[in-house]
Formats: structure tokens, sequence, C-alpha cells
């Protein structure tokens, strides 16, 4: 069979691409021919070529991967929604792609820096079309219906109010900034003497080149007014193409929790497109579950991203709630040093250690440290990986009851829920485990088997043989 992931960066270690390299590892190792599309847009893949060309590798992976360099969509395109919907100049390239490659199948887990025509094109090829969603690019700029205060959005019921949130960016001045990120880091990589003299003589004369304070909140640049009058009618044609893009430009819509389902039909994606399916992991397949005694003192632990999205200031919160008792909190994970400063300012003298960045080989030993874990994000999570990385080691998880949390935490069964941004709650929760870590154990025992990458892609190829099997596409078979 063949088959054209389209994703974030494969290289990246975080996020979906943890999900989608394996995966697309997985379904070459069966013996399947796999391709995987992407965008260069999120790393700052801009050179001096100006237009959008296609950088093509075999040497990387098992699988053919193809970035678009150059590409004329940003990773958010605030200001100009019609990008998100198509870009003429990307679309050539795609489609030339398209029909060099020929997949009978392609599965999008990631459009960051792709307009949702890419559905079209291959529609159009007589290519079955799957999604899944893994945040929520169809129908919010910003992915993770968060508003410009940091707050539960429900999602972009009012174009009024998401135009005031997302603001705009001067899109020269971004492309300007993302070439040269692109040629530091080529500095970078390839004449670290050379970087580290040019930054040394940077701060000597003032110019930071670190990266950009984390905001306390999640609005976006310039958010807060609405420039152009007509904005929120762009934001809701934006929003109405990718309903489309769904309905009519995609066979099946994977949705990785029910919270998905249920959001995506809330704006009117039809329900026969949409199908309920788990997604699976690697560490999954090193899953180990032993009950073992609770550290003196009880460690609580958070790992993934250290941000306001993953709801890192809730949890500092809970523990100022909690006062002095027997326990430890550490937090793993990469962090901007300013916004962990903010945060220790905030919530001074708080049992608290912030460990930094980890490799995806470090969780086994990462986990052996922890007792509980709290993922307390205040964003729509669809279904964080963390939550697989914790159960395979056997940790039971206090979460947030939001987003996919649910289908995988069970309250008071493998874990405990609280209400999402609640620190007063989590708190309680936390104070519950302290006083009785007992209650662990019996966590522990009812965590039960995860899906592995294997079984998720055995899924996968079930549902792509009956899409291919039954046509799919506007012009099945029309391709010579």
């Amino acid at each position: 069979m063949k088959i054209l992931i389209v994703g974030n960066d494969p290289k990246e270690v975080g996020g979906v691409a943890n999900y989608t390299r394996p995966l697309a590892a997985k379904l070459a190792q069966l013996g399947h021919q796999v391709h995987y599309l992407f965008s260069g847009a999120i790393q700052s893949s801009y050179d001096l070529r100006l237009r959008p060309y296609l950088r093509v590798r075999r040497d990387l992976f098992p699988f053919e991967t193809a970035e678009i360099m150059n590409s004329a969509c940003l990773p958010f395109n605030f200001g100009a929604p019609e990008r998100d919907v198509e870009a003429p100049e990307m679309e050539s390239l795609i489609a030339v792609y398209l029909d060099r490659v020929r997949p009978e199948v392609m599965h999008v887990h990631s459009r960051v820096g792709l307009p949702f025509s890419v559905n079209r094109l291959a529609s159009e090829r007589g290519i079955a079309v799957v999604n899944t969603i893994h945040v929520y690019g169809y129908i919010c700029q910003k992915r993770v219906m968060i508003d410009q205060d940091g707050g539960i959005c429900p999602g972009p019921l009012d174009p009024v109010r998401c135009a005031a949130c997302t603001g705009t960016l001067d899109y020269g001045k971004e492309l300007g900034r993302a070439r040269v990120r692109y040629y530091k880091e080529v500095l970078r990589r390839n004449c670290g003497a050379l970087y580290r003299m040019v930054k040394a003589g940077k701060k000597s004369a003032g110019i930071d080149w670190t990266p950009g304070v984390t905001p306390a909140k999640a609005a976006a640049p310039g958010a807060g007014a609405v420039p152009d009058p007509l904005m929120p009618h762009r934001i809701a044609l934006r929003l109405e193409a990718g309903v489309a893009a769904l309905n009519s430009c995609c066979d099946v819509t994977i949705c990785v929790s029910r919270d998905v389902k249920n959001t995506l039909q809330r704006y009117g994606v039809r329900e026969g497109k949409l199908l309920v399916q788990h997604i699976g992991s690697v560490i999954a397949e090193r899953q180990v579950i032993e009950d073992r005694a609770p550290h003196d003192p009880l460690v609580i632990g958070n790992i993934g991203g250290v941000n306001y999205y993953k709801g890192t200031h809730v949890l500092l919160d809970a523990v100022r709630r909690l006062g002095p008792g027997n326990y430890l909190v550490k937090i793993f994970g990469r962090y901007n040093e300013n916004y962990v400063a903010g945060l220790l300012r905030d919530y001074p003298d708080l049992p608290v250690q912030f460990t930094g960045s980890y490799l995806p080989s470090d969780l086994p030993a990462i986990l052996r440290q922890i007792d509980v874990m709290v993922l307390p994000s205040v964003c729509n999570d669809t279904a964080p990986q963390t939550i697989f990385e914790s159960f395979s080691g056997g940790v039971p998880i206090i979460a947030s009851s939001i987003g996919g949390f649910p289908d995988f935490v069970r309250d008071r069964e493998n874990g405990l829920l609280f209400e999402t941004g609640n620190s007063a709650d989590l708190a309680e929760k936390l104070r519950l485990v302290i006083a009785e870590p007992q209650r662990l154990s019996a966590y522990r025992k009812e965590i039960g088997r995860l899906k592995t990458i294997g079984d998720n892609a055995q899924e996968l190829l079930e549902l792509y043989a009956d899409l291919i099997a039954k046509g799919t596409g506007k012009a099945k078979g029309s391709l010579p």
C-alpha cells in the first residue's frame, strides 16, 4: 500500500511528531511504501530562494521525507485567515508531489504551515483522505481554543471575539525573522565557534539572541484590537472552509477522544464522517506496572510542556494551598528561564524543582522517581502523550477534567480528575493521596494495557484498505 503521512517535522522531539514518526516507521516496517510530507514553517525553514520548494530525503528514516521549504503559510497566519484556506504557490507544489508519489491514502495529522486545500488536492486525485485531529486547527486559528486572557474558550462562536484574540502579524516581518532564525541555526550547527563569537558580540552590543519570554497568558501577538472591520467575517469564512474541508474533502476524520468528536459536531462536521479511535504510543511497548512503596517524601510529578496551556501555574497554586507536608514536586520538561523565574517569583519557597528538558529515552528513569503524576492542562488537550507516558511506568494520574483526559483517566479508578483550572480542587485531590498513599497502589492496578503503535498501525491499515476498496475521492481511478 502507498501511504502519505502529512505531519510535523519528524525530526522534532515532542508533540504530534512523537506519534507520527513511529507510526510511519511501523507502517514501513510492515512492508508498505510510506512517504512523509511536512512544512518547514514551524522550524523556520526559509532560505534565500524565496519561493516554496521541496527538499526530499531518503536517508533519515525508513520512509521518504519531503519538507516544504519557504512555506507560503506561516505556523500561525494571524490577520490572514485566507492563508489557512488556500495558498496557490503551495498548492501547485503539493499537486506535483501527489502526482509523483501517487499514494492510495493520505493521512493528515498536522497542517502546520499547510492550507486546508491539501485535502481537496488529494480528494480530486481519487486518493483516500483521512484526518486525525490532534489539535483544533480546522476551527481555531490558535488551535488550542484558549482566549486572549488565557481562559478556556468554547471555540469560534463569536468571530468578533476571535478577531480580537488572534490580532495580526506582519507577514513580511515574520518571514524575515524566520530567515534569520534559519541561518542562525545553520551557523550554530555547522560553525559553532563562529556562532558563539557572533552571539557574544551581539550580547555585548545589547542585542539579545535568546528566545523570547513566554507570555504569562496565551494571547497572540498583536491581540486585543480588531484592525480590520472585515476580520470577523474573514474568520467566519475560515471556519466555514475548515468544516467543508472535513465534510467534503475527507473520507474519515479520526477523533482521538470523545471530546474531539463532540467539539467537531458542534461546529457542523457530519457525524458519519467521524470515528473515535484512540492513538497508540511507542512507550506502551515498554509498559511496566509494578507495585512499589511510595517515596519518602511522596513525589508529585509533572512531565511535558512547562507553559500556560499546560497549567503549570495551576499546579504551583495548588501546592501553595497545600502548605507544608511530606511531599516534593518535580517538574520535568523544557522551559524558558524567564517564564519559570516569574512563576517562582509568584509562588516563592515551595517544595518544587524544575529539572529541565529530557529525552524520550530518559522517561523510564524519570517515571521511577514519581509516585503520582499531575497533568493540569487548561486547554482542550485532545489525547496528550503524557497520559500514555505516565501509565507506561505504572504512575497514576491526577488530571484536568478537560479534553481527552476523561477518556483515559477514570476518576477514582486509575487516578483522579479535578475541575479544570481550579487549583483548590487540585489541592484537595493531592491531599487525598498524600494522606492515603495506599490509594496509589489501588489506582496502579487499574491502569490496564496501553495501545501500542503496532496495535494502532494495524487498525489504521484496516481502515485504509476499507476506504480504498470502497473507492474514494472525487476522481477515483482518474490518474493514469
